[in-house]
């Protein structure tokens, strides 16, 4: 084993441990694990054994490893633009119900505020 792909290994199980560990949701944190482990396995198995990175691509019809990981690549990438923007949206949706609700909250109260102003003035 090289010292590149020794660095390499390390650089993949230190990614994969931060994603893990700050990534949010507690729903889907035993999928981010599992996903995450794999992920591990497959790049160190990938960098330790490129050969076979490259005997896969040819089961795929495609010519070298480095394609092969490319496309894999493009496709985790798409997918993780997906999932940003769908969380982006929900994001959004979260704020703008957060922000009516404070404007109505603040409204009733200042309905109420000029309310009892209405009352206290007429006893007077």
């Amino acid at each position: 084993m090289s010292i590149f792909q020794l660095l390499l290994i390390l650089g993949v199980v230190l990614v994969a441990a931060l994603a893990v560990r700050f990534l949010p949701g507690e729903r889907s944190l035993a999928l981010k694990r599992i996903f995450a482990i794999l992920f591990v396995i497959a790049a160190v198995l990938a960098i330790l054994f490129p050969n076979v990175l490259t005997e896969i691509a040819h089961l795929f019809g495609i010519g070298r490893g480095t394609d092969l990981l490319l496309y894999v690549f493009i496709i985790a990438v798409m997918a993780f633009a997906v999932a940003t923007i769908r969380a982006k949206a929900r994001s959004d949706a979260r704020v703008t119900q957060l922000a009516r609700a404070v404007a109505l909250m603040d409204a009733r109260s200042r309905e109420r505020a000029e309310s009892d102003g209405r009352k206290g003035g007429l006893g007077s």
